[in-house]
């Protein structure tokens, strides 16, 4: 049986002020640094060390995956494949500043949608590539924890359960929680815990 436990990194400066990260190396805040350390503590508690630790390369992430590196003693790789989304033109603005300057692409983007702008990564591309490399990892007769991003997790998720990248089934994922996915032998994965933090638990 494998076991993957997905983690959001934590917060940052940009997400504190509302602004979009996507491909930019934003390192992480005092709060996330705080979240961080408390994810490793609670997932070594409750799982203990992972036969493999991945992260993207992302700085934000990166940290993340250190806190778990450190508490673990389990060496950290990193995996392209697990990066956010670029969110092109729209990367570093908030949530307002777009709006107001995009309000139709802003009006599909919250409807689901990919917006129509230059630079923008599919949710469909994103699901691929995070599903590829998570799918891999079924060779791991194990537990493998990988650090990413909260839509590359979720896309990546609806993937490997079989579901359409632009769903929105699973929600929203805050940082520094956790989805657990599991596969055994020749089956299908399955999502068996979503949404997990150090305070709060809630299954599937």
């Amino acid at each position: 049986m494998t076991t993957i436990i997905l983690v959001r990194h934590g917060a940052t400066a940009y997400n504190a002020e509302g602004r979009l990260q996507g491909s930019l190396d934003v390192p992480l805040g005092d709060a996330g640094r705080a979240q961080a350390a408390a994810t490793a503590q609670a997932l070594m508690s409750e799982y203990g060390a992972p036969d493999l630790l991945l992260t993207s390369p992302l700085s934000r992430a990166r940290e993340t995956a250190d806190a778990l590196a450190s508490a673990s003693g389990v060496e950290l790789h990193a995996d392209e494949r697990l990066t956010q989304r670029s969110y092109g033109e729209w990367e570093g603005l908030t949530w307002d500043e777009i709006r107001e300057g995009w309000p139709d692409e802003y009006a599909r983007r919250h409807a689901g949608l990919d917006p129509r702008i230059a630079g923008w990564d599919s949710s469909a591309t994103v699901a691929a590539r995070v599903a590829s490399c998570l799918d891999e990892l079924s060779d791991y007769l194990g537990l493998v924890i990988a650090v990413s991003h909260g839509g590359a997790i979720t896309a990546g998720t609806l993937a490997l359960m079989g579901l359409d990248a632009y769903s929105t089934t699973l929600g929203k994922l805050e940082h520094g929680r956790w989805n657990v996915l599991r596969k055994r032998g020749n089956a299908a994965w399955s999502l068996e815990r979503y949404a997990i933090g150090p305070s709060a638990v809630r299954s599937l």
